[in-house]
């Protein structure tokens, strides 16, 4: 399973996890996992927590890439 910035860019929006599962609409639980590399959620999943990231950017802040946040892999 491939590397993800994911915590890293939910603690530099000062976010918990509980808050960003809630803005994501998943449960905590997945967040953690994903951010422990133990699960790779699928495609959607990964969609949602994007979306919970970019919900808490200003306006006029360019909202997160999915590709930068969960990067390929040649396995992918």
């Amino acid at each position: 399973m491939n590397g993800n910035r994911l915590k890293e860019r939910r603690i530099a929006e000062g976010l918990t996890i509980t808050e960003l599962a809630r803005l994501s609409k998943i449960c905590t639980k997945v967040i953690s996992q994903t951010e422990r590399l133990l699960n790779d959620p699928t495609a959607v999943t990964k969609r949602k927590i994007l979306n919970g990231l970019n919900a808490v950017k200003k306006p006029g802040e360019k909202p997160y890439d999915f590709e930068y946040i969960f990067p390929r892999t040649d396995s992918d």
